[in-house]
């Protein structure tokens, strides 16, 4: 295989969007090509990100990238990459000062030098710096232009990724309060539920409605109406444990899945979310002027699939919400029994609760 062929290669591979690669797995996979074509003894990496001076450094025969003490005095390159936006080709860093205090490698003695910048959607661009040791030849114009090409490889794929992120986030979230939206709250229902039945573990939903909400939106107005959704939210997230799930259901409805937690650990979690939002003083009224209605269903006991769970902890809900308000309700429910291997669903007659006396 020819030179011209391996680059081209070389190339191809890097940008192709059939490999799956994290951010960092793109940024260190770049490296490795830019050693090979440059045939450097060391690559380093400072994307936009850590634009405060974090470098990657790749040294030839190493197996994995290292990360490189910021500058004391910051990057010298990423000011000069910033005001030109130029390959900046060095023939012998040591004989620049101000480079070579901030920008050298350690572990390669310093000699040609070569930095491109790579730039995102960020004012102040990162670099791919390509180093080797004193004596051996400069880096060529034919050089710089080939790692130009590199760099727009990689600057396009990491704002691929970040978009990509994006987007994906936006689909599985909520616009007004920042948590989870239904259709991914179905999504992970359904998996928890199927895992629970493999397993003979339970999980527990929790269906929450804000009380309420029209007094303070005639009260307060439209936009602190929605406001008062999104710190209802934020409230509840602050609640839940790192695996546990809190989604906006739909309107001003919440609800919480909470996977290897029966009906009295979820009826607990759910009587301390409810004294939470009592407590909080919301904007433009008094604490306790704002409270949320709770309504408590469990996997295997209130239904053996998403559809039955949903529906328990709807009427759970308006049970809470008919008795008063600002209480946890949950229905009774008959104890399950697993035959060959499948949970039943059970009927539902009315049970419990957990009120808040007024």
């Amino acid at each position: 295989m020819t030179s011209s062929d391996k680059t081209l290669e070389s190339l191809l591979e890097l940008g192709n969007p059939a490999v799956r690669r994290t951010r960092a797995e793109h940024i260190e996979h770049a490296m490795r090509v830019t050693l090979m074509l440059m045939d450097a003894d060391a690559v380093a990496a400072l994307t936009p990100a850590n634009r405060r001076g974090k470098r990657l450094a790749l040294h030839a025969g190493s197996t994995a990238a290292a990360m490189l003490p910021p500058p004391p005095q910051g990057s010298e390159v990423v000011r000069s990459l910033s005001e030109c936006c130029e390959p900046l080709v060095v023939p012998d860093l040591s004989a620049d000062v101000r480079l070579a205090a901030g920008d050298s490698c350690p572990g390669v003695e310093a000699g040609p030098a070569m930095f491109i910048p790579l730039r995102q959607r960020d004012p102040i661009p990162g670099y791919i710096a390509v180093y080797r040791g004193r004596g051996r030849a400069p880096f060529t114009l034919s050089d710089s232009r080939l790692i130009l090409l590199l760099s727009a490889y990689l600057s396009t794929t990491l704002d691929g990724l970040r978009l990509l992120s994006g987007m994906e986030r936006l689909a599985v979230t909520d616009d007004l309060t920042e948590v989870y939206n239904s259709r991914f709250l179905i999504a992970a229902l359904g998996r928890e539920i199927r895992r629970a039945g493999r397993f003979g573990q339970e999980l527990s939903i929790v269906r929450i409605g804000v009380d309420n909400l029209k007094g303070y939106v005639d009260q307060c107005g439209d936009l602190r109406g929605s406001l008062l959704l999104r710190e209802v939210a934020a409230l509840l997230a602050q609640q839940i444990r790192s695996f546990d799930l809190v989604a906006r259901y739909e309107g001003d409805e919440f609800m919480l899945l909470l996977p290897q937690t029966g009906r009295d650990g979820a009826v607990g979690a759910a009587e301390r979310m409810r004294a939470a939002v009592e407590q909080h003083a919301f904007p433009g009224v008094e604490a306790g002027a704002v409270t949320v209605s709770m309504g408590v269903a469990s996997f295997p006991n209130d239904g053996a699939d998403s559809a039955a769970l949903i529906a328990t902890s709807e009427r759970a809900v308006r049970k809470a919400q008919q008795g008063g308000k600002n209480c946890v309700e949950a229905l009774a429910a008959p104890a399950p029994r697993k035959d060959n291997g499948v949970w039943p669903a059970a009927k539902l007659p009315a049970g419990g609760s957990s009120r808040k006396s007024s």
